[in-house]
């Protein structure tokens, strides 16, 4: 999370992050029963002006980070209409026919709609991961929602291996490169370069763990059974307007596609 964190003081920067973990998991489940191209659609574009107006990421900025999403979304295009199974399809009109291969309308309407549910899906959740620390993520979820600190102060310490690890590889690459070791390129490579990181880097971790324990061990973590904070998580009333102000316009949304009967049946086992 903290990778593809973006640092800001934006509305969206400002609130709790259970607020905005809430209305995601909401608007998550809910596109998970969709059918129909123009709901995941309509909930894309909303997605982005939420983005840009609340969040204040810059529309290239947003745009790159969109771009991956979306060829993902493409490859389902490409790949649903020959996957998807043929009972469902097989009385629509046939539109290409190679060997067993087969193309149905119904095929490419269905492969419409879940690239779309798939981009939707991967865009909803790019207002929680984009906009929150990681590390307040843990600090609400042990101070509002009860977690037990030692099970989030130790999620967080784990985090927080993760720029220590990839500090390793770069020190480890490094060392193999003055020593004349070059790997080939493609996947022999890749594997060449995993094969001779793992033993250094696992002993690094343990090492950077033993660490990380005793210092845990040395400063009393988990002798008390309630500790104080330093920094606080508030559910403040802006937080409580988004989760109301969201869901508000999210059924609103849904109201209106289903006035112009845009909106399909709500089912998760029909297009599976």
């Amino acid at each position: 999370m903290r990778m593809v964190y973006l640092q800001g003081e934006s509305f969206l920067h400002k609130l709790n992050p259970l607020s905005k973990f809430l209305v995601n998991m909401a608007l998550f489940t809910f596109m998970l029963f969709t059918s129909d191209p123009w709901t995941p659609l309509v909930f894309i574009v909303l997605t982005v002006f939420v983005l840009l107006i609340l969040g204040k990421i810059s529309f290239v900025r947003l745009a790159k980070i969109l771009a991956p999403l979306a060829l993902i979304a493409v490859l389902f295009l490409l790949m649903y209409p020959l996957a998807v199974r043929q009972s469902l399809v097989d009385h629509t009109p046939l539109l290409w026919q190679w060997g067993p291969l087969r193309v149905y309308q119904g095929g490419i309407s269905y492969a419409i709609s879940t690239a779309l549910r798939i981009l939707a899906l991967l865009t909803l959740s790019l207002p929680f991961s984009l906009t929150t620390d990681s590390a307040d993520f843990i600090r609400a979820l042990v101070q509002q929602w009860r977690l037990p600190y030692r099970v989030g102060y130790s999620v967080l310490a784990a985090f927080g291996f993760i720029p220590l690890l990839q500090s390793e590889v770069s020190v480890i690459s490094a060392a193999h490169r003055v020593r004349g070791v070059h790997a080939a390129a493609g996947w022999r490579g890749a594997y060449e370069r995993l094969r001779r990181y793992a033993v250094p880097l696992l002993t690094g971790a343990i090492r950077q763990a033993e660490r990380t324990a005793l210092t845990m061990d040395g400063r009393a973590f988990g002798a008390l059974a309630e500790r104080t904070y330093f920094r606080r998580m508030r559910f403040l009333p802006t937080d409580w307007l988004f989760i109301i102000g969201s869901l508000a316009a999210s059924i609103l949304l849904v109201l209106v596609l289903q006035y112009f009967g845009l909106l399909g049946d709500l089912s998760l086992l029909k297009i599976l």
